[in-house]
């Protein structure tokens, strides 16, 4: 029988720890500085637990929670007030964050199954939350620089979720569920900003979506809506003020967004299968709407050298196609199918 629980605390002031272990768990926790808070509390559950908590500076709080078996924590910190909370039930998960910096929070919970998570946050006050319920979830989460905010829920099966935020002042959102029906699960949400006061939320429901997310330059906003199954969807925004808006119902639609400049708008709206659309916006104040509602629709829409263009698509049926391309300002093109 294994069984190992080490607590060293080396504080000025105000230093504390607790740590319960049952069966074949093992609790490391090693606590520097003064103020620091750790409580890892493992029982009831059984099975081979592990749990590690390192904390150095000032402030600093950290709380594993663990039942059932095979589960690892491992937490991290050194800087002030960083705050980190886990909690696991179940078998097979794991959760390791690490916190460089100031004020970074870290909260993470996990029901059941074989989930994973992985949270890395360097800087000053940036915020993780991750849920996940189900089998086979897995997330990571990576943000830097400062004041980033992140948030994952998964339920469902093989959900994933992969969030990057190097920039500062950053909101990064993922929901994902299973939908109804035997075939669901294996979503999957890759988002990344690097610029600063982004905004992306992403939602996914069904089977196999696919939703990527790409921001850089100040203030883009992206939102990615799927339901069905194997959609796709891509937004890259690099400018300033930017919005583009996907929504997809049905199966294999495909959207590509990219927009730079300035204050561009795109919306695409996808109802039925097979459909495609692709929005190309440089310049200033263009906006692109495209709506398709059927099945093998193609829509394709380029803006470019000047400001104030709109192009709208609207098809409904089956095998339409529209092609727009403008060039200069002041622009508008309709198309009816």
């Amino acid at each position: 029988m294994k069984f190992k629980m080490t607590l060293l605390a080396a504080a000025v002031a105000m230093t504390s720890g607790y740590a319960v272990a049952n069966n074949n768990s093992s609790a490391t926790v090693d606590q520097a500085g003064w103020g620091n808070d750790a409580q890892v509390n493992q029982q009831f559950g059984g099975g081979n637990q592990d749990a590690t908590v390192t904390q150095s500076g000032l402030f600093n709080q950290s709380d594993i929670l663990h039942t059932g078996t095979g589960q690892t924590a491992n937490h991290l910190q050194n800087g002030w007030g960083n705050d980190s909370y886990s909690y696991q039930t179940g078998h097979g998960n794991n959760v390791d964050v690490t916190q460089f910096g100031m004020g970074n929070t870290s909260e993470t919970r996990q029901w059941d199954g074989r989930n994973r998570a992985n949270v890395e946050q360097y800087g000053k006050g940036n915020d993780s939350e991750v849920e996940q319920r189900g089998r086979g979830q897995r997330a990571t989460v990576l943000q830097t620089n400062y004041y980033n905010e992140s948030y994952v829920r998964q339920t469902g099966n093989n959900q994933l979720a992969d969030v990057s935020q190097t920039g500062s002042f950053n909101s990064s959102s993922v929901n994902h569920s299973s939908g109804s029906g035997w075939l669901s699960g294996y979503n999957t949400a890759v988002v990344s900003q690097s610029g600063n006061f982004g905004t992306s939320d992403v939602e996914q429901s069904g089977f196999a979506n696919n939703a990527q997310v790409s921001q850089g330059g100040m203030k883009n906003n992206a939102k990615i809506n799927q339901l069905g199954s194997l959609n796709y969807s891509d937004i890259s925004q690099t400018g300033t003020g930017d919005m583009a808006k996907t929504e997809q119902v049905g199966s294999w639609n495909k959207s590509y967004v990219e927009q730079g400049g300035f204050y561009n708008d795109a919306d695409v709206r996808q109802d039925g299968h097979w459909n495609y659309s692709s929005v190309s916006q440089t310049g200033a104040f263009g906006a692109v709407t495209v709506k398709q509602d059927g099945g093998f629709n193609y829509s394709a829409v380029s803006q470019s050298g000047g400001s104030f263009n709109k192009a709208s698509h609207t098809q409904i049926g089956s095998g339409n196609t529209a092609v727009t391309t403008q060039v200069g300002s002041f622009n508008n093109a309709v198309v009816v199918q």
